[in-house]
C-alpha cells in the first residue's frame, strides 16, 4: 500500500459522545489520500468500540492504537511515530473538517507550494462562529496569540529536524512547536485563505487553565520572552499572578 500524501492524527480518550461526529467528516472528503491514525489512551467508555464501527467506511485506512499515555501531547508524539503520510494534521476528537472538499483544496494548495514545511488555514470556533486567525509571522505569535494546530498542516520531515512536541508543556506545547517552526530559517511556511475545521474552542485541554491569562500572556511578557524563552515568562507570571491572589478575569 503506497503511502498516502495525509497522516490524520487523532488522539482520543472517552470521546465517545464527539468522535462519531469527526469521523463523518473525515468519512465525507471528497480526497481520499488520507489515512486516519487514531491514538486512544485506554478509554474506558464506548470511543474505541464506535471507531471499530467505522472500519468498513475506511478500510485499511483507519489505524487504530490504544494504550496508556502522558495525555494529549503524547499520544499526538505518537502518532507522528505511526504516520505514514509525507504531511501530519491533529484533528481533536470533538472537532472536524469545516467541509466535505477540506483535504482536496489543501492537497492542491501543497501541490502549488511544493517547497513548503508547514501550511496553514483558519478555523471556525464552535463557541461563537468566528474566524481565526490569518497570517501570522513570528511577532505574532510570540506576543499575540498561537496559530490552531486543527488549522495547520506539517510536512513530516518537520519533526525530524526540530523534535516533535515537548511534553514539559502540558497545554502549550503546539505554541512552542510553531514557534520553533516559525524560528527555523530553512522552512517555508505559508497561510491558505481557507477554513479548514470547526475548532471546539469551549472545553477540553485548552480551557484547563486561566483562558483571559493564556489571551493576554504574550502582551505582558514583553522583552523578557526574547531574553528567557516565552514559555518560562509565561510561566513566571502566572506564578506572579497566582501568588497575589489575581482573580480569573
Amino acid at each position: 500500500m503506497p503511502s498516502p500524501l495525509f497522516s490524520i492524527i487523532l488522539p482520543t480518550f472517552c470521546a465517545e459522545t464527539v468522535v462519531a461526529q469527526c469521523l463523518e467528516s473525515l468519512r465525507r472528503q471528497t480526497c481520499r489520500d488520507y489515512e486516519i491514525v487514531i491514538v486512544d489512551g485506554c478509554s474506558k467508555d464506548k470511543t474505541v468500540e464506535i471507531i471499530l464501527n467505522h472500519r468498513e467506511a475506511f478500510g485499511k485506512r483507519l489505524i487504530i492504537h490504544s494504550e496508556k499515555d502522558g495525555g494529549v501531547y503524547d499520544a499526538m508524539n505518537k502518532g507522528i511515530g505511526f504516520a505514514r503520510g509525507e504531511w501530519l494534521y491533529f484533528l481533536g476528537a470533538d472537532d472536524r473538517l469545516h467541509d466535505q472538499n477540506t483535504l482536496r483544496d489543501a492537497a492542491a494548495f501543497i501541490q502549488r507550494h511544493p517547497d513548503s514545511h508547514l501550511v496553514y488555514g483558519d478555523v471556525i470556533l464552535q463557541s461563537n462562529s468566528c474566524r481565526y486567525d490569518g497570517v501570522f509571522d513570528l511577532d505574532k505569535l510570540l506576543f499575540q496569540k498561537n496559530i490552531c494546530h486543527q488549522a495547520a498542516f506539517y510536512r513530516k520531515t518537520v519533526f525530524d529536524k526540530i523534535g516533535c512536541y515537548n511534553l514539559r508543556y502540558r497545554i502549550w506545547a503546539d505554541w512552542d512547536l510553531n514557534i520553533r517552526c516559525f524560528q527555523h530559517p530553512a522552512f517555508v511556511l505559508r497561510h491558505m485563505d481557507i477554513v479548514i475545521a470547526y475548532y471546539n474552542d469551549t472545553s477540553g485541554i485548552s480551557m484547563q487553565e486561566d483562558l483571559e491569562l493564556r489571551k493576554r500572556l504574550p502582551v505582558f511578557i514583553g522583552r523578557s520572552a526574547k531574553k528567557e524563552g516565552i514559555f518560562s515568562g509565561m510561566k513566571r507570571l502566572f506564578l506572579t499572578r497566582r501568588q497575589a491572589g489575581c482573580p480569573k478575569d
